[in-house]
């Protein structure tokens, strides 16, 4: 009996590409929950989000001092997508620095660095 040695070289059939999750890690298990309760969650958790931040962030400074746990632990969850800029900008007080200066933070009012391109420096508000 002889045994048949299969080469590295030669093609095979390619498994499956492993099914990703929205970041593009490979999910471990099968989600066994529906996406539609997935999205449903997710609507619920941007609602509070919005809910606490107010509009264009009116609400985040009350909200922070009456509730620091609620907002730590939301946080700590995870922030929405579609708001992240927004709350990042709020923790880190970003936010405010950019409403007390207007004009200083806009496009084009700042200076790009090409670092091996014989060292070039573009002003881009030309």
């Amino acid at each position: 009996m002889e045994k048949k040695r299969i080469d590295d070289s030669e093609p095979g059939p390619v498994p499956p590409p492993a099914p990703l999750d929205r970041f593009g890690f490979v999910k471990q298990e099968p989600n066994n929950s529906p996406d539609g309760l997935a999205k449903g969650r997710e609507d619920r958790r941007i609602r509070k989000w919005r809910k606490m931040i107010g509009v264009g962030g009116s609400d985040w400074k009350h909200y922070v001092k009456r509730k620091p746990h609620v907002v730590k632990r939301r946080i700590r969850k995870g922030i929405p997508d579609c708001l992240r800029g927004l709350v990042w900008q709020l923790i880190s007080g970003s936010r405010d620095l950019l409403l007390m200066n207007p004009g200083v933070y806009e496009p084009g009012h700042f200076l790009i660095y090409l670092p091996g391109l014989h060292d070039f420096v573009i002003d881009s508000s030309q």
